[in-house]
Parts: C-alpha cells; sequence; structure tokens
C-alpha cells in the first residue's frame, strides 16, 4: 500500500473536503492522475466527492477501474491529513533530488561556490512554491517584549479555583489534558468548565463519548443553578428553584422575555419549557453537546470548523481522550492502542492551533496514577493534571500538576458541592495539606 493510494481511499471514505481541497495533481504519481481528475469533474458538477461506486462508473479504462477497486478495499488507519503531509513529503524530497540532478547534469563546468549557493536557494524557493509551504515569517525587530492588552484578554480561566486563575490562565490554541481513575470525577470537570465558559458568554463544544447529552446537560444545569442534580432528576423542586430554572433556560434563547413573563404570571413551568424550546436558541453563547459513542478525529474537527464559523466558541471538551479513534476503521492493535492515543492527543493540539480554540480532554490513568497504556500522550499537551478527590466529608477536590509547558508546576484544591457537583471558586485544604498543617503546628509547640 502506498501513500497515494491510501490518501484517496480514506478521503473517499471520510468525504474529508478539508484534505481534499489541499491535495493537488502533482503531489500524486501519473498512475493516479486519471481518478484525481474523475474525483474533480465529479466535485465540480455535484459539490460533494463521489463514492466508489461513482469513481468506477466516470472512469472507462479497465486498468484503472481495477486500480480504483483496490484501493477501496484497503484498510487505512492514518487520519487523511496525516497521509497528506507524508504524500507533500514525498514529493517534496522527489522534486529536490531531481533538480538537483538537472543541475549537476547541466554544469559542464564548476562554477564559483557563490553561483552554486544561488542556484541551490533558487531550488529550495521553486519547490517551495511547488507545495505552497508555509512561509510566514515575523522580523525580530517587531517582536514586542510586553503583551498586547488584546493577548491579555484573550487568556481563557478555567473556573475552578479563582486563586489558581489569577496567576495561571490558559489561552487558545492550548491542550490541557486531566488523568484520573475510573470514576473520579473528569467528567464532572469536564461540565464545571464549560458551564463557566457560559457564565462569562463564551461558547463551549462538549463532546461525549459515555455519557448522553441529556445527562452531561442535567449536570450543567444543576451546576449553574445550584440545584442538586438528584432533586433535579427526581423533580423535586421548590418554586424558588424553579424560578431559577426558568431564568436560567430563558437566557439560552433568543426575544424569551414575553415567554419568561408569562411563566411568572402562570408559574406552569412545563408549558413555559415548550413554548420557549420553540424559540432560536443564542447564536452568540452556547453549550452544545456532540454525543457520539463512536466519535472520531474527523468528526471532532468537522464540528469544530462548523461552530467556530458562527460562534465565538473559546473551549473544546473532550470526554474522554482514551475513547477517542483516529478513524471508523478498528486499530490494528485493539482497544487500547497506544500509539493511537498518542495520534489522537497530537491531533488534538492541532485542531486547538488550526481553530484558535482551548481543548481540554480527560483520560484515564492507572493504579500509579500514570495515563492508562500511554504516557506519550503528555507529550502534546500544553498542561496536565491529574485528578484526585478525597472522602464526601472532605468536600474537597485536588488538581495535581504533572506538566506545564509555560509555568510554574503548581496544584490546587478546590472546594466541592456533591450535590450539585460545583468546583470551586474557593480553595480548600485537603486532607494530606492538613495533616501536614498539624505536624507542622505540633513540631511549633515542642
Amino acid at each position: 500500500m502506498n501513500i497515494a493510494s491510501a490518501l484517496i481511499s480514506s478521503v473517499i471514505k471520510e468525504q474529508d473536503l478539508e484534505t481534499w481541497g489541499n491535495l493537488q495533481l502533482q503531489y500524486l504519481p501519473k498512475e493516479f492522475h486519471v481518478i484525481y481528475r474523475s474525483i474533480s469533474k465529479h466535485f465540480e458538477a455535484e459539490n460533494c466527492l463521489p463514492t466508489f461506486d461513482d469513481l468506477k462508473l466516470s472512469i472507462p479504462s479497465r486498468e484503472i477501474k481495477e486500480k480504483v477497486t483496490a484501493i477501496e478495499s484497503l484498510d487505512v488507519d492514518s487520519e487523511p491529513y496525516l497521509l497528506l503531509e507524508y504524500l507533500k513529503n514525498e514529493f517534496t524530497q522527489a522534486e529536490l533530488l531531481d533538480e538537483v540532478e538537472k543541475y549537476l547534469d547541466q554544469s559542464v563546468a564548476m562554477t564559483r561556490a557563490e553561483e552554486n549557493i544561488e542556484a541551490f536557494e533558487n531550488i529550495v524557493l521553486d519547490i517551495r512554491n511547488k507545495v505552497e509551504l508555509d512561509t510566514e515569517s515575523v522580523s525580530m525587530q517587531k517582536i514586542s517584549i510586553l503583551q498586547s492588552d488584546e493577548e491579555l484578554r484573550s487568556y481563557i480561566p478555567l473556573g475552578l479555583n479563582d486563586e489558581y486563575d489569577q496567576g495561571m490562565r490558559f489561552s487558545k490554541q492550548d491542550l490541557i489534558l486531566l488523568g484520573g481513575r475510573r470514576g473520579a470525577g473528569k467528567s464532572f470537570t469536564c461540565t464545571n468548565i464549560a458551564v463557566n465558559q457560559y457564565l462569562l458568554d463564551h461558547s463551549s463544544i462538549y463532546f461525549t463519548i459515555e455519557m448522553t447529552k441529556e445527562q452531561v446537560f442535567r449536570r450543567m444545569v444543576s451546576t449553574a443553578t445550584g440545584i442538586p442534580l438528584k432533586r433535579l432528576q427526581d423533580r423535586m423542586i421548590s418554586d424558588i428553584e424553579y424560578d431559577i430554572l426558568a431564568k436560567f433556560q430563558a437566557g439560552r434563547f433568543q426575544e424569551s422575555d414575553k415567554t419568561l413573563k408569562r411563566f411568572f404570571e402562570t408559574r406552569d413551568f412545563d408549558k413555559f419549557h415548550e413554548e420557549v424550546t420553540k424559540l432560536e436558541l443564542r447564536e452568540d453563547v452556547q453549550m452544545d453537546i456532540v454525543y457520539e459513542p463512536s466519535l472520531t478525529l474527523a468528526k471532532i474537527r468537522s464540528e469544530i470548523e462548523h461552530r467556530v464559523s458562527t460562534q465565538d466558541v473559546k473551549v473544546v471538551i473532550v470526554d474522554y481522550l482514551n475513547q477517542v479513534k483516529r478513524s471508523n476503521i478498528p486499530s490494528r492493535n485493539g482497544q487500547y492502542d497506544w500509539t493511537e492515543q498518542i495520534e489522537v492527543s497530537k491531533a488534538l493540539k492541532q485542531y486547538a492551533q488550526d481553530y484558535e480554540v482551548l481543548i481540554f480532554s480527560p483520560y484515564q490513568t492507572d493504579a500509579t496514577g500514570e495515563a492508562r497504556f500511554a504516557k506519550g500522550i503528555l507529550d502534546a499537551a500544553d498542561a496536565a493534571y491529574s485528578l484526585e478527590t478525597w472522602s464526601p466529608q472532605d468536600a474537597c477536590i485536588t488538581l495535581e500538576c504533572k506538566k506545564m509547558r509555560n509555568g510554574p508546576m503548581e496544584d490546587f484544591t478546590s472546594e466541592i458541592d456533591w450535590d450539585t457537583l460545583k468546583i470551586g471558586p474557593r480553595s480548600a485544604m485537603n486532607p494530606k495539606e492538613k495533616a501536614q498543617l498539624r505536624a507542622e503546628m505540633e513540631e511549633d509547640d515542642d
């Protein structure tokens, strides 16, 4: 299987328009040019990529039809955009060797060193233009020593701890990972972050794999309103809490003032909910939830691209990293393929940079607190934490810093309300810190 075959197979199966748009005819070996032109012709006519059946019908040559059939049967386990980068690299290397060979053949006599250098520089420039490499550069003289006001305003607080946020805010393009054992609280940490962004008038996208949209949303509502989740689920809600719920729900929709006013007159929450959900959702600020049990990188990228074009998305949450697949094709090494998880982590970092969003994603840890099956997943992260939950009576949760690319390695402990699953924003002392403080006080007494 060569890269060109794998790329075409993956692009058509995934219907990856973005990768197809970046693929150029010259990157492909000549034997693929007819296939490329057939795909292009179909796209121009139908505004979509063809299926393999469409492709075979459009090609008269039996030999090329057989090639298409062979491409269709390929089992490709890499993302299309990665294959495109490999193909561009191959093309670049081949072009470079070819141009150098041509130059040497045409040079009858050795020229001056300066002329040789100039000739090779021109070769590099020509190839750079062919592959459309990013040549953007910033003049060293223009780099500002201090951050601009815009950069300072762009910092994104997680909202889990006010004291911590004052010294450590994250930026768009950052990837933050949160490790924890099964049931440690990774998911409700994610819902807290989404709610905190919403209360700051920032949109977020929450990808959930194990919990349904309804489960995630009700957790968000409980955290945002302060109404205990259990009573919310059982509809054991007081009149005052119904008022809080109605105000929260109305805030999600456009032109909801009249609907909210009628609720205060009738006190019929079910009627209010029916009426308000017929309105248009706010375009500027939303807590979008995407439920996909078989979540792939292509799905994540597609949803982010769709939403950032219409909303000011600040944070994307992927719950959780270990369950994300590179593609719909099963991994060769089973569910816990560490190489696949590393690629997923790298891809999430790339998406954060491409779409200028902060991406937050939990990952599972083993009994030692290390990333389960794949320590390498932390390599792409700008920051990584390990989650420690204590007994309910301690009413606190600790995030232990495992990695920090730009800043000090600092842990923090926040209060937690187990009824609403609300974390922070006030700091707390965990049992270890309390024990250490008692020991120090006893030493002082002695």
